[in-house]
């Protein structure tokens, strides 16, 4: 072999030998980068699970009826008024204000994936307390850590309530006589993601 072919053989492995070091630091680039951004969603998640407010003043744990889920339609009963835990249907309600009452058979699929509902009552002209309530969702309602979702429904309610706005989450309720932005919230802290199910 002569020292021209030896000269141009040994360039030749210089530049893979470059080559690979420099693609193998893309790929250590691209793996600490995603672990990092792992990491960092991580943290997010246990701070947001660790952090929930403790109970609050009225507070009630309510005896959980069940969470079968049954087509739309059927006729359900429960043994708690108004339910916070049972059978519902597999669709749940949107996220905000609703223009119309929603029935327990939808609100119920919501807690059951960690929402919380907001229940309120009025005798005639509801525009005042529907007006605090839509500005506390649009003010404090940020969306969860884990989905990304506004999980909070605010409904009327059609049947009786112990006072004019009942807060639910899973198996748990809490009456109030106004809105008191701050108890609501906090409601809405204590137990985003926490219901039997997880889900958006």
């Amino acid at each position: 072999m002569s020292s021209k072919e030896r000269i141009t053989r040994n360039t030749r492995r210089e530049q893979r030998r470059t080559e690979l070091q420099r693609s193998s630091r893309t790929w250590n680039v691209i793996l600490l980068g995603t672990l990092g951004i792992a990491a960092v969603l991580l943290a997010i998640f246990l701070y947001s699970m660790f952090t929930r407010v403790g109970t609050l003043p009225g507070e009630v744990v309510v005896p959980d009826e069940g969470r079968a889920v049954v087509p739309e339609g059927t006729v359900l009963t429960f043994q708690h008024e108004p339910p916070s835990s049972g059978t519902h249907y597999g669709v749940g309600a949107k996220s905000g204000l609703a223009a119309e009452p929603v029935a327990p058979g939808y609100y119920l699929n919501n807690l059951s994936r960690g929402w919380v509902v907001y229940l309120y009552a009025c005798d005639t002209d509801c525009a005042e307390l529907e007006a605090q309530l839509q500005e506390f969702y649009k003010s404090s309602i940020s969306p969860d850590p884990l989905y990304g979702a506004r999980k909070a429904v605010i409904t009327r309610y059609e049947g009786d309530l112990a006072a004019p706005i009942l807060a639910l989450a899973w198996g748990h309720e809490m009456p109030l006589e106004r809105v008191d932005q701050g108890l609501l919230t906090q409601w809405y802290q204590r137990f985003v993601n926490r219901g039997p199910i997880s889900g958006p």
